[in-house]
């Protein structure tokens, strides 16, 4: 960080600067740390309190991996060896817990102050809690519609808007509705779900999604999907474009389920 690099200059001419130095610290979104050689805070600017609900004033002298979660120390530790012993910038996640105890998701990137010193090591620390808990919810969903679709005898899929459907994703439910594994299914030449579409349905079935396309709207299909024990199975399809900001289609995307009567 650019700004930091006041603290290298001779202690007159830093003393001039402080109250400029102070004053920019404390107006970044960011807090800003400097720790010592045994990792105590000696610095914090004043987006600390804001972060963490801690003034300034308690943080001096005290152990930063107090402020994290136990579980998460370990990983303060050895990221801190990895700092002394590669003298670089390094960059981590981790939880703090905030004095009202709420947990947050937070980056730090930590770096010594001199390169040719193991310390003081300066720091900036970040909330990260919204980008985390996005990803986390990201997650959870696509596991739960990976569940419910499984459950379903369905398979979610990405694919190529080729006539073979060549698949780059395709999820584990395709098992079950074709007797095919995701290995077998995933940018095959040899086997491709177009290929498994009765060939009766197969003109329908790219005729209909190419309109869709063309539209920038969702598709529906019902046709006949061949399964590995040789028989045809009745599939819903449900499915829509993938689209570049230009509007180009990049692929396809959606849910096939197996509606066959069961017996």
């Amino acid at each position: 960080m650019a700004v930091l690099k006041l603290f290298r200059r001779p202690k007159k001419e830093c003393s001039k600067a402080l109250p400029v130095l102070t004053e920019v610290l404390d107006s970044l979104s960011d807090a800003v740390l400097v720790f010592n050689s045994q990792l105590e805070i000696s610095y914090v600017n004043a987006c600390w309190k804001t972060l963490t609900g801690y003034h300034q004033k308690e943080a001096i002298e005290t152990c930063f991996s107090d402020y994290i979660h136990p579980e998460d120390r370990h990983n303060w530790v050895a990221f801190t060896q990895q700092v002394n012993r590669e003298r670089l910038s390094q960059c981590l996640w981790f939880r703090l817990i905030r004095k009202d105890s709420e947990i947050r998701w937070c980056e730090i990137r930590l770096q010594p102050l001199h390169a040719d010193q193991p310390s003081p090591l300066t720091a900036t620390l970040c909330d990260i809690t919204p980008q985390v808990r996005s990803d986390e919810i990201r997650k959870a969903t696509h596991r739960s519609l990976s569940g419910l679709v499984n459950r379903l005898s369905g398979m979610l899929y990405r694919g190529r808007n080729d006539t073979r459907w060549t698949m780059e994703y395709v999820s584990e439910g395709c098992l079950g509705l074709t007797g095919y594994s995701r290995d077998q299914l995933l940018n095959q030449t040899q086997l491709s779900i177009g290929a498994l579409i009765h060939p009766n349905d197969a003109s329908r079935v790219w005729e209909t999604v190419q309109r869709a396309l063309q539209q920038q709207q969702s598709f529906e299909l019902y046709y006949q999907l061949l399964h590995a024990d040789g028989q045809y199975r009745q599939v819903y399809e449900k499915g829509q474009g993938i689209y570049s900001s230009t509007g180009a289609v990049l692929g396809i995307e959606g849910v096939i389920l197996n509606i066959s009567p069961t017996e």
